[in-house]
């Protein structure tokens, strides 16, 4: 192969190569948006417990695009922690996660668990719907009680001002 022609193939590559990030970037975003069908979870969301009303804040931490990531949740009363745990995608818009708080006795002290296991849907590009149950433990592991809900979530979004 002569000379120019062996530049001209790499250039071609390099285009090429150049083409396929760009097509892959521009998936990675259509994802990121929803318009490609996929509605993303991370960011910061609201979500109203469908029982008892109550608002729970929480944030899953991770790219537009990412398949896992952690996960933190603040209550709406003083007895109990934030939480901290894992998120992992399921499938197209549907996500799991678990993550796990203290709870506070009269003292202000911990004395047990509660671990959220939830099963998170995508709805549109700012909403959601949260299918969960909860585990209580006492601090030495033994189980105390447990029980499901569902709740509606509407994510944080930056608000101009």
């Amino acid at each position: 192969m002569r000379k120019s022609t062996r530049i001209k193939v790499g250039v071609l590559a390099g285009v090429a190569a150049l083409a396929t990030a760009t097509a892959v970037t521009g998936s990675a975003n259509a994802a990121a948006d929803g318009s490609s069908g996929c509605l993303t979870l991370p960011g910061s969301w609201k979500v109203v417990d469908d029982n008892t009303g109550e608002t729970f804040l929480g944030s899953y931490h991770g790219s537009a695009w990412a398949s896992a990531g952690t996960v933190n949740f603040t209550s709406p009363n003083n007895t109990t922690t934030a939480s901290h745990g894992e998120w992992k995608q399921t499938g197209c818009g549907t996500y799991s996660d678990t993550d796990t708080a203290l709870l506070l006795g009269a003292d202000g002290k911990a004395n047990s668990t509660i671990t959220f296991q939830a099963n998170i849907t995508v709805t549109g590009r700012n909403t959601a719907n949260f299918d969960f149950a909860y585990k209580i433990h006492g601090l030495d592991g033994s189980y105390v009680t447990g029980g499901s809900s569902t709740g509606k979530g509407t994510r944080i979004g930056v608000q101009p001002r």
